[in-house]
């Protein structure tokens, strides 16, 4: 008796799901059976309006009741869920004219066992997409011996990256817990690794093997540390180290955080030129009316992680573009994670290396491909 207990828990989902798919199939047969033998029409016309009906009986019953998703995106579920059960439509109507029309097997016994093969499918594609709401225990609560994770990515940085580093380690010195620096060298062509290295401050170094972009090392540094926090920041720190702990603050409560250059009170010391003001803003407005709207500044290069969510979205990275950062925060939106962006000290660098016109028709590529992406739940 108590295993059969054990397994009815286990297995409460499929059978509730069986049960739906039941009344869904008993809805489908009767209103078949009513208006093919009483009303005399052909039988495929009617499949297709029996279908719709059970359709909407299993999509209220799975949702509320099966899956018990609180989800309030009732049209995008429903659309994918119509999705699911069109392509079960296509492999029943198939299977009606191998048994009915070839096979010459009476329609009800039929669509009995047309009704078998497409259970399973049914069950798994709803699962796992469109009730599916990721997973909502952000962390796995590991243990770590260490503390914070700091990932710089370089690319012909030997100008810029010593100051930075020597500030790093400087800050987090002064703290009383653990921390290393993690160079991710991006096929630097100048001497950015010789004189990290000369510096002999401990710090770790990774070469992609192969140029890659900035983003592919972020990803790159992040999956290779193992640290409670992490942070990844530019090699110019023109968001200077200090402002770390305004970031970690709020780490008892969000899972990450972001500055951002846009809130009220963000300070701006060395502000951007005029023309690259004007195409980030507008960028910026694309992207708040297209993909995310909760964040005013999603282009931010100064975030911090706790690290189970970092690892667990940038496994899911797959853009190492532009289009990087809005991937992640449309990751941590899929997984239900919770994110806070606060105001913070930023200062430009004159050293930047974007096309404005080229990496702008790009990233609004990436845009579309990232959309996709989050309306079929692939970030899960």
């Amino acid at each position: 008796m108590m295993q059969l207990t054990n397994f009815i828990q286990k297995k409460s989902k499929l059978i509730k799901f069986l049960i739906v798919w039941v009344s869904s199939t008993i809805i489908d047969i009767v209103s078949l059976y009513i208006l093919v033998d009483f009303l005399n029409v052909a039988i495929f016309t009617w499949v297709i309006i029996s279908f719709l009906l059970a359709v909407i009986n299993g999509f209220l019953l799975n949702k509320n009741w099966t899956f018990r998703n609180k989800s309030i995106k009732y049209k995008r579920q429903f659309a994918k869920f119509l999705i699911v059960s069109f392509i079960w439509l296509l492999i029943t109507l198939f299977l009606m004219y191998i048994f009915v029309e070839l096979l010459w097997i009476y329609y009800i016994i039929s669509k009995v066992l047309t009704s078998l093969f497409v259970v399973i499918w049914n069950f798994l594609w709803n699962k796992y997409w469109t009730f599916n709401i990721g997973n909502l225990n952000s962390l796995d609560n590991n243990d770590y011996k260490f503390e914070y994770s700091i990932i710089i990515p370089a690319y012909n940085e030997e100008f810029r990256i010593i100051d930075t580093l020597m500030k790093i380690n400087d800050f987090f010195s002064k703290k009383e817990q653990s921390y290393e620096i993690i160079v991710v060298d991006d096929w630097s062509k100048d001497n950015t690794i010789k004189k990290v290295n000369d510096l002999n401050l401990n710090i770790k170094i990774f070469k992609n093997d192969k140029n890659r972009w900035k983003w592919y090392s972020v990803k790159n540094g992040i999956l290779s540390s193992n640290w409670k926090y992490i942070l990844f920041t530019d090699a110019d720190n023109s968001t200077p180290i200090e402002e770390f702990d305004n970031l970690f603050r709020y780490l008892d409560e969000y899972d990450i955080v972001i500055w951002s250059r846009y809130l009220d009170n963000s300070k701006l010391i060395i502000k951007q030129p005029l023309y690259r003001i004007i195409i980030w803003r507008l960028w910026n407005k694309i992207i708040n009316f297209f993909l995310i709207n909760w964040i005013k500044d999603t282009q931010c290069w100064f975030k911090l992680f706790k690290s189970d969510v970092a690892k667990k979205i940038f496994r899911l990275q797959k853009i190492n573009w532009f289009g990087f950062d809005m991937e992640i925060l449309l990751a941590w939106k899929s997984m239900w994670y919770k994110i806070k962006e606060v105001q913070v000290l930023w200062i430009n660098s004159s050293n930047s290396r974007i096309r404005p016109i080229k990496d702008t028709l790009k990233t609004f590529m990436e845009l579309i491909f990232i959309k996709v992406n989050y309306w079929f739940d692939w970030y899960k």
